[in-house]
């Protein structure tokens, strides 16, 4: 099997499952919590540099990154699903819009035509 196959089955599978709005969902809810991760280490070793600023690397200075980045990576996730959540719903929403604007034209021209023959 060659990759041209491989690829064609691939997208096959993302087809018949919708696997892009789920990679897209997670995609950006991953993102988000990395950087969200991120802010989370800076900000725990702000704190021990604000308390202690002469103070060297300790098991200390690990513990409280730690959990800083915990508490952080739990509000990316909360964060994050919600946000993606939302925007997929919003989408959802304007798709809905659009069908039904063009189900209206439709409904609107068999509508004439029928009053006027």
């Amino acid at each position: 099997m060659g990759l041209k196959d491989l690829i064609k089955k691939w997208r096959k599978y993302s087809d018949l499952s919708n696997l892009g709005i789920i990679v897209r969902r997670k995609f950006f809810n991953n993102c988000f919590n990395g950087a969200l991760t991120c802010a989370g280490i800076v900000s725990g070793s702000f704190i021990i540099f604000l308390t202690k600023p002469a103070q060297y690397l300790s098991s200390t200075i690990i513990i409280i990154t730690g959990f800083s980045t915990a508490l952080a990576i739990g509000i990316s996730g909360l964060w994050g699903a919600f946000l993606s959540e939302e925007a997929e719903r919003k989408k959802k929403m304007i798709d809905l819009k659009k069908e039904m604007v063009m189900f209206e034209e439709i409904f609107r021209k068999n509508l004439t035509k029928k009053i006027l023959f």
